[in-house]
Order: C-alpha cells, then structure tokens, then sequence
C-alpha cells in the first residue's frame, strides 16, 4: 500500500478533477503491475496497473489507495475491469464517499467472489484524499488560510519589504500544507515583494501545487520563480484579461460581478481544484475571511515584535472569526501554530 500511495502521488495534480489513486497488483510476493490514475478522460489507476500486469493479474492482489469506480462516466467501471482480469483480492485503504461510489465499488467485487479488505493506511487516505473528500460531501474546494505573524500581529517590519518570520519547523509545516494542496493563491504584491517559489521543497517526493496570481497588474516580471517552465505544474495568472505572461502561464479574468471571494472561488471550481491554500498577502486573505469562504485558519505566531509594519487583520471587520472554532495550540521549534476550523454545520455549497 505504500507503493500504491507512491504512484498516487506522483500524479498528484495531474488528474483532476478526478482523485489521484495509486494500485499495485501483487502475486506469489513480486509486484506484477502497478500504475496512477492518468488525466481526467483516460484510464484510472485500476486499470493502469491491470494493463502493465497483463495475464500476472489473474489470481493477484490489488492494494489500491481509494475504492475502485462501479458507475459509467468518462471511463468504464474499474470493478468490471478487476472482476474480468481475474484478481482475487482487492485491498483499499479509503472509502469514496462519492454517492456514485460510496461502498458501491466494495459490494459489487465481493458480490463477484473477490475478497475484498478494507483500512489499511487510512489515516493517510484520509489526509491524502482530504480535499477530494471536501469536494464530494460539500460540492466547493476547501480553503485553507496560512498565515505567519509576529506577537503583536505584523506581517513585515514595512509595506513592501520582505519579512522572515517564523523559523525551520514552521517552514517546513507550511510546505507540508502545500504539498496537499492543489494550488497555491498568492497577490500579486506578495509575489513582487517575495519572489517565492510557492513549491513543497522539504517535502520528499510531493508534486508542486498550481500557484494562482492574483494581480491587477497585466505585466508581471516573467524572471520571477514561479514562471519557471521547470516547476512541474501550472501557474495561473488571475486579473486583467489582457494580460502579458509567458506562453506557458494561463490567465483567468476577472469580471468583477460577484465579490472578489465568491469569484476566485468559481475559478477553483472551473479549474477542478479540490484545496486550495491562500498564502497572502493581507488582500488576498482578507475577502475569504470576510466572505466567511475560511475553512481552515493556521496562523503562525513567531516570539518577536516590530515597532510598525502591516498588521495582518488591519482591514478586517469584527464578525470575521464568528464562522471559525479555536481547535488546537502547536509549538513548531520556537513559534507557536493556532489552528481554526469551520464547523461541518456551518458549511455551505458556496
């Protein structure tokens, strides 16, 4: 199961709107065949790994990292492609809560003789598919707000100039964040200012995430980080429809009928994004706060003051927090994480 997690994650990114799942087909102890789900109109992971086993698949078993597909869409059932291939045994480590799916997968192979076992690695299933799990039971992408601070709530010594905060441990917590993420969003200040490169670098092995540009400027420097053909994912700039970019980078415009919250969140829709995580700065972050559009607030407080700079909730009104519950306090080296999270019965379809 965890080669099946391996090949689940090297497609990570690569398949949506579609989950990334990753199978392995076993027989007499040697891997026979193993595979990811390929993009979205094409083969799924099931049946990835039955075509690289060939006639190995009779008689083999299938760790798979979510359950197998019964229902007809872009592609045939993965269910009748195990059940005609033969395999014997089926192991999932998660579920699909998908009403399509939903235990359906399952039923149907034991239904057909296979045994079928299920749990193995499921608390990593269900950070890995946490997204997609979001996506399914609540029909928007999950919006994930990162936020570092000092005590007494600057973001930057000055408008403008760039500031290290917090240390390794919350860095690297951060890129832990983007690794699960499938896109980062980023002003186009912070970006001016920063120059980030927004990938999960200290994570080993984790696909970089989209990296979303919001920016009323239409011509961003095309030296900076993130336009790098080299990043292995896409980078999108959202904002003026004339905007000049690299060939390589998309563009989504802005119509400006609807608050700019709801908006981005019609552009994660239509980019089939299941999570996306904001990283800032204060104007990016501040209309899904007011929007009530926060489903998980990390704020990193990192032990030091500045005489001035930014405040982070400078722009922000009193009732921004009334959607959001305090769930838990984490030391991270010297800084200290804060987590918030919207309760499920305050949950919308956005």
């Amino acid at each position: 199961m965890e080669q099946a997690f391996a090949e689940a994650e090297a497609v990570k990114g690569k398949t949506l709107p579609n989950p990334a799942v990753g199978a392995v087909l076993v027989r007499k102890g040697k891997v026979v065949g193993r595979g990811g789900t390929r993009p979205a109109g094409q083969a799924h992971a099931e049946v990835v790994a039955l075509a690289a086993a060939g006639e190995a698949a009779r008689g083999a078993t299938l760790y798979v990292t979510l359950e197998p597909c019964c229902h007809y869409g872009r592609t045939p059932p993965c269910t009748l492609a195990l059940i005609d291939a033969g395999v014997a045994k089926v192991v999932v480590a998660c579920a699909d809560p998908n009403p399509l799916v939903g235990g359906q997968g399952i039923a149907q192979l034991r239904r057909a003789g296979i045994v079928v076992e299920t749990g193995l690695l499921s608390e990593r299933g269900e950070a890995f598919y946490a997204g997609f799990f979001f996506w399914v039971r609540h029909g928007r992408p999950r919006i994930v707000l990162k936020i570092a601070q000092t005590l007494d709530g600057r973001i930057n010594e000055r408008r403008g100039v760039e500031t290290a905060l917090t240390g390794p441990a919350a860095r690297a917590f951060a890129h832990g964040l983007r690794a699960r993420a499938d896109a980062v969003l980023v002003g186009g200040r912070t970006l001016r200012c920063d120059d980030p490169d927004l990938t999960p670098r200290e994570v080993a092995g984790a696909t970089p995430p989209d990296v979303l540009i919001l920016t009323r400027k239409g011509r961003p420097d095309p030296k900076m980080r993130v336009f790098s053909k080299r990043r292995g994912s896409r980078t999108v700039l959202i904002g003026p429809r004339k905007a000049q970019v690299p060939a390589w980078v998309d563009c989504e415009p802005l119509e400006g009928k609807a608050p700019l919250a709801r908006e981005l969140l019609e552009v994660f829709r239509r980019r089939g994004y299941h999570e996306v995580l904001v990283e800032g700065g204060r104007g990016v972050w501040t209309p899904f706060l007011e929007a009530g559009l926060c489903d998980e607030l990390y704020l990193l407080t990192a032990p030091r003051l500045l005489p001035r700079g930014e405040r982070w909730d400078a722009e922000l009104g009193p009732g921004w927090v009334k959607p959001l519950e305090f769930h838990r306090f984490t030391p991270l080296g010297e800084d200290l994480l804060a987590e918030f999270r919207r309760p499920v019965s305050h949950l919308d379809r956005g």
